[in-house]
């Protein structure tokens, strides 16, 4: 009788090859200070930027930092569309820039653009050292 071949440990790149096509990853975020007029919480809808765009926000922004968190906030929120006209309108500006500027207060914008941030893999902790997961 032949004896069964068992399936070898898949490589490092086999276990790669399923992982590859991971989606995006999506948070809801509600500010204390914002609800709507029947009291009920706006909720922000955020979205994990490619290191790509990132990059993309640095080299458009390189010689300033409050354009680069506007940039973030901007790509990085998909709800609301800070894009919308009706929302520049209503506060007077013609840019989402200045929609991030003038709708959000400091700490707010701080905030969100540390959640963006952890989000697409920064501020956090996404490696841990081998060593450290042999001894667990």
């Amino acid at each position: 009788m032949a004896e069964k071949k068992q399936n070898p440990t898949p490589t490092t790149v086999e276990k790669l090859l399923g992982a590859c096509n991971r989606a995006p990853g999506e948070q809801c975020l509600k500010f204390k200070s914002w609800t709507d007029a029947d009291g009920n919480p706006v909720v922000f809808r955020i979205r994990e930027l490619s290191y790509d765009k990132i990059c993309e926000l640095q080299e458009m922004n390189r010689s300033s930092d409050i354009g680069f968190t506007a940039g973030l906030i901007t790509a990085g929120v998909v709800e609301p569309n800070l894009r919308d006209e009706r929302l520049q309108k209503a506060l007077g500006v013609v840019t989402p820039y200045e929609v991030v500027r003038k709708m959000l207060r400091a700490g707010e914008i701080a905030k969100l653009q540390i959640a963006i941030e952890r989000l697409s893999g920064y501020r956090s902790s996404t490696l841990q050292i081998l060593e450290d997961i042999e001894k667990n």
